[in-house]
């Protein structure tokens, strides 16, 4: 302890990130400070603190600490070592699920949507999480049989194929039998994307059409079908959140914290409409509730996450 407190008196005032290391040298916590002279001496001080961190401070043998040109710097620099070191003091998320998406390559000369579970950097756009009750599979169905999008991996090349048994039964344009071009094709896709950003009118119109149209054939088993599709697009339309616009795409994060434990609940928001949510509850050595929640973002979006445009926290 002489140690630190020796230390704690040559503490800069400058932004930075600070390493608590316990006595076997390996590392239990790493915080980020907008001033560490600050930050860091607060865990040795008499102060309210809370189980977890006085837990923590009891394990502290030594520190160290960088110093950043700025806070963002910190911030960055504090991601990417508890990345690496995974600390046990630190936020650690485990989350087996893993909630599908749609995704669609638009730089693909006749684009597919796909049902994917990771996210991953590129041209794709995603759409999602799908979850509580809204199936992706029953979404992607209800796209291809609305749109008439292929579903197949099938190489379009310049000798054109047989149509397969989807165009026959009208679900599909047949790209690869050239009975449509791209420009045709695409204005499909971009149909499907208005869908999936909220915009379920049209699809709700095409379907019912098509149900009827079925039921006066007295094909009954794919008008069934058909009414199960209206009920999944229902599903989708009473998520609508009224009070926010119509194109917002945002992760609201509630937070309510009792000094010992920590409990959040994230509303998932797309296109204007709940699309699901997730709660978790964790300890952590950070000593103010605010460190907490930002300790959290930077766990929860730190892998394979869609990021939103907007992240809104809300805390009592």
């Amino acid at each position: 302890m002489d140690v630190i407190q020796e230390k704690l008196k040559l503490l800069p005032e400058a932004p930075g990130v600070y390493v608590m290391l316990d006595h076997l040298g390996q590392i239990i916590y790493v915080g980020k400070a907008k001033v560490l002279k600050n930050r860091v001496r607060q865990y040795f001080f008499n102060s309210q603190k809370n189980q977890k961190v006085m837990a923590m401070i009891s394990h502290i043998a030594d520190f160290y600490y960088y110093i950043t040109p700025s806070e963002i710097d910190a911030l960055s620099l504090e991601n990417n070592l508890i990345k690496k070191h995974k600390p046990r003091y630190n936020i650690l998320l485990k989350d087996d699920k893993t909630y599908p998406y749609l995704s669609v390559n638009l730089k693909e000369q006749f684009p597919t949507f796909k049902i994917v579970r990771k996210l991953k950097k590129g041209s794709a756009k995603y759409f999602g999480p799908y979850m509580q009750g809204v199936s992706a599979s029953e979404i992607l169905e209800i796209i291809n049989s609305v749109y008439k999008l292929r579903n197949c991996d099938v190489t379009i090349t310049s000798k054109p194929k047989k149509p397969c048994l989807n165009y026959q039964m009208g679900r599909c344009l047949a790209p690869c039998a050239h009975l449509t071009d791209r420009e045709e094709y695409i204005k499909g896709v971009f149909g499907a994307i208005d869908f999936l950003n909220g915009d379920i009118k049209k699809a709700k119109e095409i379907i019912t059409t098509k149900m009827q149209k079925s039921a006066e054939k007295e094909d009954f088993e794919l008008a069934l079908k058909y009414k199960g599709y209206l009920e999944s697009l229902s599903k989708l339309g009473i998520k609508r959140l009224t009070s926010l616009g119509k194109l917002i795409s945002a992760d609201i994060i509630a937070c309510e914290d009792n000094n010992i434990y920590t409990a959040v609940n994230i509303l998932i928001v797309r296109g204007g409409r709940m699309v699901g949510g997730k709660s978790y509850s964790f300890e952590s050595g950070a000593i103010t509730s605010e460190e907490r929640l930002r300790e959290f973002i930077l766990s929860y979006y730190g892998e394979s996450v869609e990021l939103p445009s907007e992240i809104i926290t809300i805390q009592p």
